[in-house]
């Protein structure tokens, strides 16, 4: 308990054996992080998400992404028409089948990709700080099974 006898953050955390209510309390932290963090490029954790999945590989339609990543249809659009108008993305018609838009980096992105990935290797860097290697790959492991078993809700 504080000071004041209410419950600290960190007595709540330790004392809590409820998984969802963790990864709902890391999860809004880390979002509070990037907000941070990404303010001054005017986007926020949909919008570097969606980026950092372009850097890996461009062309993605946007169906594609709020598939893969567990994103609403609605999300993505909104944040598509935000980075588009940042200048960050465009969109072009697949040639293929008119209905799919594909999402395309601009050079501005490009440029940023340097300092989008210095952000995110922080955040996560931060969070396994305390870990050793051993610690850190059986913590992915065991995220990796909540979020699977998740994936299935």
């Amino acid at each position: 308990m504080g000071s004041n006898g209410e419950e600290t953050v960190t007595q709540w955390i330790q004392d809590i054996e409820v998984p969802a209510a963790l990864i709902s309390y890391a999860y809004r932290t880390i979002q509070k992080s990037f907000a941070k963090e990404l303010a001054p490029y005017h986007i926020g954790w949909g919008h570097f998400a969606i980026l950092m999945s372009l850097y890996e590989m461009e062309g993605r339609s946007q169906d594609c992404l709020a598939l893969s990543r567990g994103f609403d249809k609605t999300m993505i659009a909104k944040s598509v028409v935000r980075l588009e108008e940042e200048g960050f993305i465009h969109r072009e018609i697949d040639q293929d089948d008119k209905r799919v838009k594909r999402l395309y980096l601009t050079e501005k992105s490009r440029n940023l990709r340097p300092e989008m990935e210095r952000i995110g290797y922080r955040v996560n860097k931060f969070l396994i700080r305390d870990f050793d290697a051993g610690e850190s790959a059986v913590a992915m492991r065991d995220l990796r099974k909540i979020a699977l078993n998740a994936s299935e809700l």
